[in-house]
């Protein structure tokens, strides 16, 4: 999904949610498939070929990584 935003008076402002793509992509805990480009306002995905079976409606992108498992491992 991909949200527009503004900034008004200083405090983020979400607009609606919207599909970024009709395509489906492959995805993998042990491979990454999607890379940044440098200019970082671009990057590539792996797309799954076309057929039959699970259904993937969803991509998340964890920003962050390591701050996030230390906040998280500190908690337990």
């Amino acid at each position: 999904m991909g949200v527009s935003y503004t900034v008004e008076g200083g405090a983020f402002v979400a607009g609606r949610p919207q599909p970024w793509s009709k395509d489906r992509f492959l995805t993998g805990f042990t491979v990454r498939r999607f890379d940044l480009h440098p200019d970082g306002e671009r990057f590539l995905v792996a797309r799954a070929p076309q057929q039959q079976g699970a259904r993937q409606d969803k991509v998340v992108f964890v920003f962050n990584f390591f701050a996030e498992l230390a906040r998280v491992s500190s908690t337990h």
